[in-house]
């Protein structure tokens, strides 16, 4: 995305007129291949692009078979492939294949849209503990290391009104790039401070450097004060009472009944492994390395195929006693 994926192949800025045209020639081609596809809607007066964005739905295709279909079908001269992005050229553009499965399409048609207004609301989010992006609103669970995602909603209205935001006017659309600005001030959580380029981590810092329009943003911001509403002890509040606020915004979640639930069963596997782990099983028979690995996953195997019980409710059921009789019996000791 932003044209310059491409480092071997010469490209060019299209004028408003023929990239229209191409356009209508590019989606007649791939509309005989995929059931759902859409170029991200952008500000009525651009007049150039260096780039064609397409948001493709995977149903029925398979990410293997992308760059097989691409090749064949506009033989470009360069392809450049970056998760789920594939990059190449035609007729001396590039163009992004922004590949998605069909039940996040609408979140993805959101997301790109207007240049990097995703981005923008995805900042504001974050700064209140939620993520927003490809796949709607969500949070992020931690447990230790562990990650988990947890979908809040991918209902438009809702989200954009929770973030402080008109989506009538979203719906409307945006005339200029300095309108899509403005449109992100009118949010209450918005904050200068918060798209610096210092608060940003290492990925997006080094993306959003590269990204003309969010450099512009940061131009017209450039000495701005936060929203007249924006209040630094209601968003403190807010990721202090993250999980309450979400559940009385967003009760269809149910996102406090899944913290729960994945905290129980993360606490069950802590009590499972303090039990039993590699480090018993290696003071108390000698084992180690590989000799070690292949043990325990013997144990496991057999616990699942001859118990027909899962391997964490064997072991947090189990006495130590028992674990180890069936540990030694399935390894022949």
């Amino acid at each position: 995305m932003g044209g310059l994926a491409l480092k071997s192949t010469h490209t060019r800025r299209y004028q408003r007129k023929e990239f229209d045209a191409l356009w209508i020639e590019v989606s007649g081609i791939i509309g005989k291949t995929f059931k759902q596809f859409s170029m991200p809607r952008y500000f009525e007066s651009k007049e150039s692009f260096g780039d064609m964005d397409i948001i493709i739905s995977l149903e029925g295709f398979d990410y293997e078979t992308m760059r097989e279909y691409i090749t064949t079908t506009f033989k470009p001269n360069e392809i450049f492939h970056n998760g789920h992005s594939w990059s190449f050229d035609y007729k001396e553009i590039q163009i992004d294949f922004i590949t998605c499965p069909a039940e996040d399409y609408e979140s993805y048609e959101h997301y790109f849209a207007f240049n990097d207004l995703g981005n923008f609301i995805g900042r504001m989010a974050q700064v209140m503990g939620l993520k927003y992006g490809q796949e709607g609103l969500w949070y992020n669970h931690y447990n230790g290391n562990q990650k988990t995602k947890i979908i809040i909603s991918k209902d438009y209205p809702k989200i954009f009104d929770y973030l402080g935001l008109d989506y009538s006017k979203w719906i409307t659309g945006f005339d200029s790039l300095e309108e899509i600005f403005e449109y992100v001030k009118t949010s209450r959580f918005f904050n200068p401070e918060i798209f610096q380029m210092h608060h940003l981590n290492k990925i997006n810092r080094e993306r959003n450097l590269k990204r003309a329009s969010y450099i512009a943003f940061l131009e017209y911001i450039e000495g701005e004060e936060c929203n007249k509403d924006y209040d630094v002890l209601e968003v403190e509040y807010h990721k202090e009472n993250l999980i309450k606020i979400i559940d009385e915004a967003f009760p269809e979640a149910d996102v406090r009944l899944e913290v729960k639930r994945l905290e129980y069963f993360a606490a069950k596997s802590d009590y499972a492994t303090a039990k039993f782990n590699g480090h018993i099983v290696m003071e108390k028979y000698g084992l180690k390395g590989k000799e070690l690995g292949n043990s325990i996953q013997t144990f496991q195997t057999h616990i699942q195929e001859e118990h027909q019980v899962g391997y964490i409710d064997f072991l947090v059921d189990m006495d130590e006693e028992t674990i180890f009789k069936f540990f030694e019996l399935s390894n022949n000791m």
